[in-house]
């Protein structure tokens, strides 16, 4: 087995210096961290966690969680994308990932207590509102945290401009001539959901347009299913009265265009339709969407995270936003 002695004799180095390179330590020229990992990398050398948590009095370990019933888990293409390219961010700084739940064998233990089993140094989560009680004690402690769904005050989240991508999603229709523009949104306990509402309401008043109930509508959840009611309730309410249709996630989106072509609705011939997420459902149905840039949310809320357990200073307020952007696929037309 390749050792720190055998990456010191190979780079030069002390032996020192070589482990504070690998175990991410601070003042070490970024120049000789480089030729260290690089040598570590040509001679095969593989770190003992445990040897490395013994010296280093920390474990290494990062709890990641989330709620796969309330579709913020692995399993959700938006979350799941994000937890991926947190965990390679997180591996490139030496640490392990562990999922957190609420039970430990055939027991119930609260989100904190298995924290403290599992002696992870910091908390990845993705919670929802209606999450937010049971998590109360991790957000009371002295954890590091850094959220991917919630802002929480004093600490820190990473989350896209859920209002600001509304507005341009709103002006991306008004462009295209549309002055009657109805509006599916998500579940209105959600955050993601209360702001984008948000961005159609002020969109309307800021160009003087009348707000409309009857072409407003709410999902029960963000399943196919109740997208695909959600649009027909839409049809039933404010038939004649839209010409285009704002749903405030992808698979609503997608679900409310096979509501209307079911009902001969054509999109975009009749009814132009556009998405908030652009995930892969998105392409497949050439949805105009606002995409949300997974991969960087991943990074930046690792990289804070990172700073946090390994007591840097940070020079972000504690609610971060990443920009979206708007993707034009063919489920919209100018009239």
């Amino acid at each position: 087995m390749v050792t720190i002695y055998d990456v010191a004799a190979a780079s030069g180095f002390s032996p020192a210096t070589v482990s504070k390179a690998l175990n991410s330590y601070h003042g070490v020229n970024k120049n000789t961290v480089d030729r260290i990992l690089n040598t570590a990398k040509e001679l095969g050398y593989m770190p003992n966690i445990a040897a490395r948590s013994l010296t280093t009095k920390k474990s290494w370990l990062v709890g990641m969680l989330f709620s796969e019933e309330l579709q913020t888990g692995l399993k959700h293409p938006h979350f799941g994308e994000i937890f991926s390219s947190a965990q390679i961010q997180l591996g490139k700084a030496g640490y392990d990932v562990v999922v957190l739940n609420n039970s430990l064998g055939s027991e119930n233990i609260s989100y904190f207590e298995h924290c403290h089993y599992r002696g992870v140094e910091g908390v990845f989560m993705a919670a929802s509102s209606p999450f937010t009680q049971t998590i109360e004690c991790i957000l009371e402690s002295k954890l590091k945290m850094v959220s991917v769904e919630m802002p929480y005050p004093g600490r820190y989240s990473v989350l896209s401009e859920n209002y600001k991508g509304s507005i341009l999603a709103m002006e991306h229709l008004y462009a295209l001539g549309h002055r009657n523009i109805a509006y599916i949104s998500g579940p209105l306990d959600r955050l993601s959901a209360k702001e984008r509402y948000k961005g159609y309401n002020d969109f309307l008043i800021e160009k003087s347009l009348p707000f409309d109930p009857s072409i407003v509508v709410e999902s029960a959840d963000y399943t196919t299913l109740d997208g695909y009611d959600a649009a027909l309730r839409l049809i039933k309410k404010g038939s004649g009265r839209f010409t285009a249709v704002f749903a405030d996630y992808d698979g609503i989106a997608c679900a409310a265009i096979n509501c209307f072509r079911t009902n001969r609705i054509g999109v975009p011939e009749d009814i132009s339709v556009i998405g908030f997420d652009d995930l892969s459902i998105a392409e497949i149905s050439n949805l105009t969407t606002m995409r949300q840039d997974r991969e960087k949310i991943g990074c930046m809320a690792a990289d804070i995270l990172i700073a946090q357990m390994q007591g840097s200073a940070l020079e972000q307020n504690y609610d971060v936003r990443v920009p979206t952007h708007l993707v034009v696929r063919s489920s919209c037309r100018r009239i």
